[in-house]
């Protein structure tokens, strides 16, 4: 009984000493767009989401300024339907978040605007 409860308290220490350094390269980033102006911010590698789409505000430059999207550890892409809104889209590349931003958009020729890589350092 000694050893299987020292087998499991070993497991779970492995488990935990594995896991800690893979959360700890865990990164947020941001992209902000101003919808007059156009302007763009972008937050690449913070801690929180919260603080990635405030630096991400910050860069864009004016009181306009939104957080079109936040992506953790990954590419984030966003693009411009004609109509003028801006839709985001997430992947494992840059390429594929935008396919994934046009797919969202029902819009293949959504116009290419930002992308942002945050993560796995």
């Amino acid at each position: 009984m000694r050893t299987k409860a020292r087998i499991c308290a070993f497991a779970v220490a492995l488990v935990a000493l594995l896991l800690v350094p893979a959360v700890a390269q865990a990164k947020w980033g941001a992209i902000a767009i101003d919808p007059i102006t156009e302007k763009i911010g972008y937050a690449r590698n913070d801690p929180t989401a919260a603080v990635a789409k405030a630096h991400a505000k910050d860069r864009c430059g004016t009181d306009h300024c939104k957080a079109a999207l936040w992506v953790f550890n990954g590419y984030g892409a966003v693009v411009q339907k004609k109509s003028g809104l801006y839709i985001s889209g997430l992947g494992r590349t840059k390429n594929l978040a935008f396919k994934d931003a046009r797919k969202r958009a029902h819009d293949s020729t959504a116009r290419s605007v930002a992308w942002v890589f945050s993560g796995y350092s």
